[in-house]
């Protein structure tokens, strides 16, 4: 796919290899923890759900503070680095300890709070270990070229992790058990997170570390308040996160309702539904590597805006589409834009954490993509709360025959809202200042600021 800068491609496989425990364990267990505990293990339902909710909000508190923890925390591995070889092995056991409930369901509070404490454990362990595993993202590959070829990388696995998670669970749980199913996950997400340390040049940094006679100025700890006020007033960061919103919005409208158009536009099985879906997956597997060519020659900016426009025009198919054959083929062109959309979030990020280091003289990437984590995190009750109104207003019923309304509201749902929310994003994204030019601009500055110190 042509040059990939200083890095090797060893080093960009050991560490993008990370992707596969990241949607492997996380999807596994949203897909699947609460039907597991409530439908398989017959736990009370509404003490179950609390125990979601709460540890959903949780989640979403903790997102800027690890952030922050990490920005600040300097080691002889320098930062980032200890949080992913020490919480690895932590994290698969959590992932396990989750399956793997003692108490029966008749013991209502022994077994809410085992599902709580062990789902919290996991989350947080997770959360801390993704951040700073992403956060070594844009130290790592400071050329766009660099990190257009390691996002490929990554998101190639990336797709295999979510394939997994998504598809492998209630396959393995059939044969040999959800306990045992937690356990093969735990032991394969430890297995490729520890995969990604070759690529972090431990003695390297070591070194670093020993010869270094005082602190870099980028890593001085900034006040958490200071912290905060400095991302949310960055333009070129709220105008990306702003369309990632948005495009992410559209795409998990997409996937969560396509279960009612299959069923009832459609009429197909849940297998053939899975195929669709599978599909466009397929299709996008390979061409994140075209995007991996293209990036560099038209610059990030360019390439999303295209990304977004194919992956709107691949759902107008749906508004029409009748019968199984023709969602298929919609479906192969959705995973033409939808591949750029997943390639280039990681190289907007760290061109946007590149201008922001030029402007406080602070490398800030966890707390980068904590916030952009936190804000992906608000599509699910957002997407909740757009299907029930939809379904409410379109005449939904719980009987097998559907009104009118509410076949156009299935359609709906899966396309012309969606491409509503690309819309939105689009213009969010017109604000975003850093173009090729300027990119190059501040990649050459940071290198010559580096060459000096």
């Amino acid at each position: 796919m042509g040059t990939q800068g200083k890095s090797s491609t060893g080093k960009i496989v050991s560490y993008t290899s990370g992707s596969i425990p990241a949607n492997l364990v996380s999807l596994a267990f949203g897909t699947y923890v609460q039907f597991y505990y409530t439908d398989v293990l017959k736990g009370n339902t509404e003490w179950i759900g609390i125990a979601v909710t709460i540890q959903a909000v949780y989640a979403t508190v903790l997102y800027p503070f690890l952030g922050y923890l990490s920005d600040r925390t300097t080691s002889r591995w320098g930062r980032r680095v200890p949080f992913i070889v020490y919480g690895a092995v932590p994290l698969g056991i959590t992932f396990m300890l989750v399956w793997l409930a003692p108490f029966p369901a008749s013991h209502v509070l022994l077994f809410t709070a085992y599902f709580f404490v062990t789902s919290i454990l996991y989350d947080t362990l997770f959360n801390l270990t993704m951040v700073n595993w992403s956060a070594l993202f844009p130290e790592m590959f400071q050329s766009s070229q660099e990190r257009a070829y390691a996002s490929a990388w990554k998101q190639m696995f990336g797709i295999i992790g979510l394939v997994a998670g998504l598809a492998l669970p209630r396959m393995i749980a059939q044969h040999i058990g959800w306990a045992m199913m937690g356990i093969v996950f735990g032991v394969l997400s430890i297995a490729t997170l520890l995969t990604t340390i070759p690529s972090m040049e431990l003695r390297r940094r070591r070194r670093e570390y020993l010869n270094q006679t005082e602190a870099k100025p980028e890593d001085r700890p900034m006040p958490v308040l200071q912290a905060l006020k400095y991302t949310f007033v960055n333009r070129a960061f709220m105008s990306f996160i702003g369309m990632r919103f948005f495009v992410q919005l559209g795409f998990t409208l997409l996937t969560a309702d396509l279960s009612f158009y299959a069923k009832y536009n459609l009429r197909i099985s849940g297998t053939q539904q899975s195929i669709l879906l599978l599909g466009t997956l397929v299709v996008a597997l390979p061409l994140v590597y075209v995007w991996g060519v293209i990036v560099p020659k038209i610059g990030a900016f360019a390439a999303e805006m295209s990304a977004i426009i194919l992956f709107g025009l691949a759902l107008i198919p749906f508004i029409f589409a009748k019968t199984y054959i023709a969602a298929v083929i919609a479906g192969l062109f959705i995973g033409v834009g939808l591949s750029g959309v997943l390639m280039l979030t990681d190289v907007l990020i760290s061109d946007v954490i590149d201008a922001d280091h030029l402007a406080t003289d602070r490398r800030r990437e966890g707390m980068f993509y904590s916030i952009h984590g936190l804000i992906i995190s608000l599509n699910t009750p957002v997407q909740a709360l757009l299907t029930t109104l939809v379904l409410v207003l379109t005449g939904y019923t719980h009987t097998g025959q559907q009104p009118a309304s509410a076949l156009f509201g299935f359609r709906f749902l899966i396309a012309l809202l969606p491409m509503i929310c690309l819309v939105v994003g689009i213009v969010f994204f017109m604000f975003y200042p850093l173009r090729k030019q300027q990119v190059r601009l501040n990649q050459e500055q940071l290198a010559m600021r580096n060459t000096v110190s």
